[in-house]
């Protein structure tokens, strides 16, 4: 009997803790997909940034094509040129660190998926160990019921004789 009654305390305490361990996976995977959430807002940002760099990069391009068809015309013209390839050099610049930044971030982002998908399936485990634990407690719970009815028939068996 206090053997049994062990037993389902360890059980219980086995289903508290699995409880808890879903409790805090539940709260990491919220994280992760909040986090997960932020970096495609990011990424999207950099994405418009990028197209815009590209836009601006593009529109120097033209620009300094023009300059160099009227470089002839004068030292007015070549100080507008250099300034415009100073601009192009910051553009091209800046372009590249929104490309360094965009694939830092889709890195990060593809590693906050993947740890999702790995709480998620913690999750389901613990679920599922749970389910386990709470079933065998209520077959240990029916045996207990049962072994108590027998017990006491045998104690009502014993008083007769």
């Amino acid at each position: 009997m206090d053997k049994i009654k062990e037993k389902l305390a360890r059980l219980r305490t086995e289903v508290e803790t699995a409880n808890a361990q879903v409790m805090e996976l539940e709260d990491k995977l919220k994280r992760s997909e909040e986090e997960k959430m932020q970096q495609e807002h990011e990424i999207v940002s950099l994405s418009n940034r990028n197209k815009h760099l590209t836009d601006d990069l593009e529109t120097a391009l033209e620009k300094i094509e023009q300059l160099k068809a009227l470089e002839e015309d004068g030292d007015g013209l070549k100080k507008e040129n250099d300034s415009a390839q100073r601009r192009i050099n910051l553009l091209e610049q800046e372009l590249e660190n929104s490309d360094k930044s965009l694939r830092e971030t889709t890195a990060n982002f593809r590693e906050a998926d993947v740890k999702a998908e790995h709480f998620e399936r913690k999750v389901q485990q613990l679920e599922s160990l749970l389910q386990a634990q709470e079933q065998k407690t209520e077959e240990m719970k029916a045996k207990n019921h049962e072994l108590q009815t027998q017990l006491d028939e045998f104690n009502a068996q014993l008083d007769d004789i």
